[in-house]
C-alpha cells in the first residue's frame, strides 16, 4: 500500500506511532523514562550539547524501540508457530534495542554524573583509592566480561544467560578483580594470595554446586584475567585514554 501524499504518509505514521504506544509496554515505559529525564535535565540546568546528547539517546531507543515492533508483527503474520528463522530475526531486533539501551544510559551517566564528580569521590573515600586510569580499564573489562560470557554462552547452546554456560561469568569477574588487585598492590604476596584464595572459592563454588564444569571455571578465569592484561598493554601504549586523570 502506497501513501497517496504527505498527508497520508504522516498520519500513518502516526497511526504506526499509536499502535506502539499503546500495545507495546516497553514503549510507553520508555516515555515515561523519557519524561523524567526531561524534567531532570530543565532542574539541572544542562547546556546545549548536553541536551542535545539526550535528544539523540531518546531518538535512538524509540527509533530502535519501533523496528523492533515491526519485525515482531511482519513475523507474527508470516508464521503463527515456532520457527527458527523467525525466533533470529526477533532475537536480532531485540539485540537492536538492547544496544540502544545501553548507549542510552552511557550518555546518562555522562551527562548527568560528570567524570570530575567521580574522581572527587573516590579521593574522598579512605577505604578505597585506586589509580584512576586502573579504574577505567577494571571497569572497561568488566563491561566487556558481562557481553562476552552470555555471547559465549548463547553460542554453545549451553545453560542460561545467568547460570551456567560454556563460560563461568562468576569466576571470570572474580578473578578479573584478583588480577587488578594485584597490579594495584604491586603484587604483595599477602594481599596477592588472600585475593586469588578468594577467587578460587568462587570458582569452587560454581564447580561444587555443579552449575559449571572444570573446563569452564578455567575459561571463565582465563579470559577475565587475559582481557585486563590485553587492556593494560593497551593502556600502556595509549589506545585506552585516561578518563579519570589525575
Amino acid at each position: 500500500m502506497s501513501n497517496k501524499n504527505l498527508y497520508e504518509s504522516y498520519y500513518h505514521a502516526f497511526e504506526g506511532l499509536s499502535h506502539a504506544l499503546w500495545t507495546q509496554k516497553h514503549v510507553r515505559i520508555q516515555l515515561t523514562i523519557v519524561m523524567l529525564v526531561l524534567v531532570l535535565a530543565y532542574v539541572r540546568g544542562l547546556d546545549e550539547l548536553r541536551v542535545l546528547f539526550l535528544f539523540s539517546a531518546i531518538a535512538v531507543i524509540l527509533i530502535a524501540e519501533l523496528f523492533n515492533t515491526a519485525i515482531e508483527v511482519v513475523v507474527n503474520m508470516v508464521t503463527e508457530s515456532y520457527h527458527p528463522l523467525a525466533k533470529i530475526a526477533k532475537d536480532v531486533a531485540a539485540a537492536g534495542v538492547l544496544i540502544a539501551s545501553m548507549y542510552a544510559i552511557l550518555v546518562g551517566v555522562t551527562v548527568f554524573v560528570p567524570v570530575k564528580t567521580i574522581r572527587d569521590w573516590l579521593a574522598k573515600t579512605p577505604q578505597f583509592r585506586p589509580q584512576p586510569d586502573l579504574v577505567v580499564v577494571i571497569l572497561l573489562a568488566v563491561a566487556i566480561v558481562f557481553i562476552l560470557v552470555p555471547l559465549a554462552k548463547i553460542r554453545v547452546g549451553h545453560g542460561s544467560i545467568l547460570r551456567g554456560g560454556a563460560v563461568s561469568g562468576h569466576t571470570a569477574v572474580a578473578f578479573l578483580l584478583t588480577a587488578a588487585i594485584a597490579i594495584k598492590c604491586t603484587f604483595d604476596p599477602l594481599t596477592t594470595i588472600s585475593a586469588l584464595v578468594l577467587a578460587v572459592l568462587v570458582a569452587q563454588s560454581r564447580v561444587e554446586g555443579k552449575i559449571h564444569t572444570v573446563g569452564e571455571v578455567f575459561w571463565g578465569a582465563s579470559v577475565a584475567v587475559a582481557l585486563l592484561l590485553l587492556l593494560l598493554l593497551m593502556r600502556s601504549m595509549g589506545l585506552v585514554p585516561a578518563l579519570l586523570p589525575h
